[in-house]
């Protein structure tokens, strides 16, 4: 707006100096001076026509902006925003978001992005992990001067932080979960109170916390672009993978088909939601034993091998130099993964 006023003002003075200049050079008593004048006019007088022409026909760039910032507001919060400034690191993201399209995993990275709440691309995030993979493994190379230590620290990289993603998309979910009732209880109120079913997700998306208050801030920003209520809650129940909300979305739709007491409904589901949250906890409290004892069982077999080979490397010095030695590393391992599974499944119990 600033530019614009700027361009205007500039525009109405070329066309008083075009105006004003010849009548003050018909005027002045000096040739010279009536020369530059008319100079100056002739000058001010082109610039003049050409901001014209620039504001008449010239790209509204000013609109555009103004345009997306209005649009923005019902834009996804975790939109992909493409932060990336270099053109070699952004050339690198788009290389590797295409092989894992290629591969079929773009749509699972994108879904644990979106769960953990990362405004970042796919490619993004592989490019982000890539990086700093490359320069963990070159940091235990120069530690270890070993290249097989190199690439663990590598790979170890990357496992920690495919992981570290999904342990914050796996509690987001479980705090929309546990939020759900809450959630449920205030849509069936806000209907008893004479609220439109709109209405009533507008006051979820305004009074909620975090994750529950983000996604229906987003269901209700998509609603606003023309969506069905009822499919923007479903991607919300797609998106966090919750059965249970899929399953109130479910009711809402079978209710705007057929009519029904909605209200009562969500209570009802409120209410058995609760009951099944209480009872997983109680389990989780009862099986909390078990699952210390499996993962101290898991980890003591790896951490003493660590601590055994940074204290006393020629003990071990066997199980790399000779084939018995690789394939009793090899042996360990897999009966290792397969223990640890063991142990998950045993202490692991479905609600």
């Amino acid at each position: 707006m600033m530019r614009r006023l700027l361009t205007l003002n500039v525009l109405v003075a070329g066309f008083m100096l075009a105006t004003i200049g010849p009548a003050l050079a018909q005027d002045s008593s000096s040739s010279s001076t009536g020369d530059i004048l008319l100079f100056v006019g002739a000058i001010a007088a082109g610039i003049a026509l050409f901001l014209l022409i620039m504001i008449v026909f010239g790209p509204n760039k000013a609109v555009e902006r103004d345009l997306s910032g209005r649009l923005g507001t019902y834009a996804s919060q975790t939109e992909k925003t493409g932060k990336l400034k270099n053109p070699f690191l952004r050339r690198f993201a788009s290389k590797a978001e295409s092989v894992a399209d290629r591969r079929g995993m773009t749509g699972m990275i994108e879904t644990a992005l979106e769960q953990a709440n990362m405004p970042i691309s796919a490619g993004e995030a592989i490019a982000g992990a890539i990086g700093v993979a490359i320069v963990m493994g070159l940091l235990g190379g120069l530690f270890t001067q070993n290249i097989i230590w190199a690439l663990v620290f590598a790979g170890g990289t990357l496992l920690i932080a495919a992981v570290a993603v999904q342990t914050v998309a796996r509690r987001e979910r479980v705090k929309f979960e546990n939020q759900l009732p809450d959630t449920l209880n205030l849509i069936s109120t806000s209907l008893r109170a004479g609220y439109s079913l709109l209405q009533a997700l507008e006051a979820v998306a305004s009074e909620s916390p975090e994750p529950t208050g983000r996604e229906f801030g987003r269901a209700i920003n998509e609603t606003r672009l023309g969506r069905s209520p009822v499919d923007s809650l479903k991607d919300v129940a797609e998106r966090m993978q919750s059965v249970d909300f899929d399953w109130a979305v479910l009711a809402i739709s079978i209710q705007r088909e057929v009519g029904g007491n909605l209200a009562e409904v969500l209570q009802t589901a409120a209410e058995t939601m609760l009951h099944r949250n209480r009872l997983r906890r109680e389990m989780k409290a009862l099986t909390a034993e078990g699952r210390i004892s499996a993962i101290v069982l898991s980890a003591l077999p790896i951490l003493l091998f660590a601590f055994l080979y940074f204290s006393n490397p020629g003990y071990l010095e066997p199980l790399f130099s000779t084939i018995y030695g690789i394939v009793a590393l090899v042996v360990a391992g897999l009966l290792m993964v397969a223990g640890i599974v063991w142990l998950n499944k045993i202490v692991t119990i479905e609600v």
